[in-house]
């Protein structure tokens, strides 16, 4: 049977965010190391635990205790709020609007529409969400967290 091998905090902290499917550019930002810091902190760690990539490091780290089962763990840091075109795309299909007519209030097409949604989809985390709700689910988690401005309220 293998032993545990000593990572360091560093390590440690970059393979619970690895391991919470966290991107390097995200780990990185996080950790206020760059994308190049959290990749050679990802690389030493995966030669420690003998790793052939990252999610092979990840499972390693299960078999060998270093990490618990996804129920225990504590989450991450929340993901990169979405930039001022996903914003401006997703407050303006707020409404349920579909993407054409969406697209053609903001003067640009169908596809970039789709392409910012889906986009935003994946930052707010909601894209394990049938498309149907996916919509509705990233504006309700957006408006929660400011990243877009709360809704009109109608004139009774």
């Amino acid at each position: 049977m293998r032993t545990a091998p000593n990572l360091t905090t560093r390590e440690l902290e970059v393979l619970q965010l690895i391991a919470n499917g966290f991107t390097y550019a995200e780990i990185g930002e996080h950790l206020s190391v760059g994308i190049d810091g959290a990749k050679g902190s990802a690389s030493r760690l995966m030669v420690r635990l003998g790793a052939l990539n990252a999610p092979h490091a990840v499972f390693l780290a299960c078999q060998a205790g270093i990490l618990r089962g996804r129920p225990g763990r504590p989450p991450g840091p929340p993901r990169r709020p979405l930039t001022a075109r996903q914003a401006e795309v997703l407050t303006a299909a707020a409404d349920g609007a579909p993407l054409a007519v969406v697209a053609r209030r903001l003067g640009i097409t169908r596809e970039q529409v789709s392409s910012r949604l889906s986009e935003g989809y994946l930052r707010l985390g909601v894209t394990h969400l049938p498309r149907g709700q996916r919509r509705a689910a990233a504006v309700e988690t957006a408006r929660r967290r400011g990243l877009i401005p709360p809704a009109k309220e109608s004139a009774a």
